[in-house]
């Protein structure tokens, strides 16, 4: 190889650099815009997430509430049940006085049942209508999660651009043994 030719080919790798180092700026705005965008996404995507942990929260609030009422109104239920049969047991016997008394306790633990009973159905009304809001929310969580993953696909993309434009530096500078290159700064 001649003098001439070993300069050449020298000046075309430093044009090369100049180029490469132009085209990594470009792939690393690229990248960092992406960054910027799945920023903001992941930030509209943990507030709704947020709003989500709070409708299971409350969602999980009226589901104990109306568990426990249903408890309540079973018990009320066997209570009024055991009137029932005391009642009929006094009125076999012909003690009207036991079997009147046995009868207002069922009349009352059958009211106390129902009160129960439509309170514990409040709750699953509830629970049903904010289970559509929770639905809807999710959705959209999961919406801006899956958008922020595009994101991220496009942002490795740009990465993996800029990988290649900094290994191709790199081994430009071992082939001449280099540590640093002055790259030409120009007017953006």
């Amino acid at each position: 190889m001649s003098i001439r030719q070993a300069v050449s080919n020298v000046d075309e790798d430093l044009a090369l650099v100049n180029d490469l180092y132009k085209e990594l700026k470009i792939h690393r705005r690229k990248r960092n815009y992406q960054h910027k965008l799945m920023r903001g996404l992941k930030a509209e995507r943990d507030a709704i997430s947020e709003e989500v942990k709070r409708y299971v929260s409350e969602i999980q609030n009226l589901k104990e509430n109306r568990d426990a009422h249903n408890m309540m109104a079973q018990e009320f239920k066997s209570l009024r049940n055991t009137a029932l049969i005391n009642r009929d047991i006094a009125a076999n016997k012909n003690n009207t006085v036991d079997s009147e008394r046995f009868d207002k306790e069922q009349n009352k633990f059958h009211k106390d049942m129902m009160a129960k009973t439509e309170q514990a159905q409040l709750f699953q009304l509830g629970i049903d209508e904010l289970a559509i809001v929770y639905t809807k929310a999710n959705k959209a969580c999961d919406a801006k999660h899956q958008e922020m993953l595009f994101i991220r696909e496009k942002s490795q993309r740009f990465h993996n651009d800029l990988t290649e434009c900094i290994e191709k530096i790199e081994s430009i500078k071992a082939k001449y043994d280099i540590d640093y290159f002055e790259f030409s700064q120009e007017e953006e």
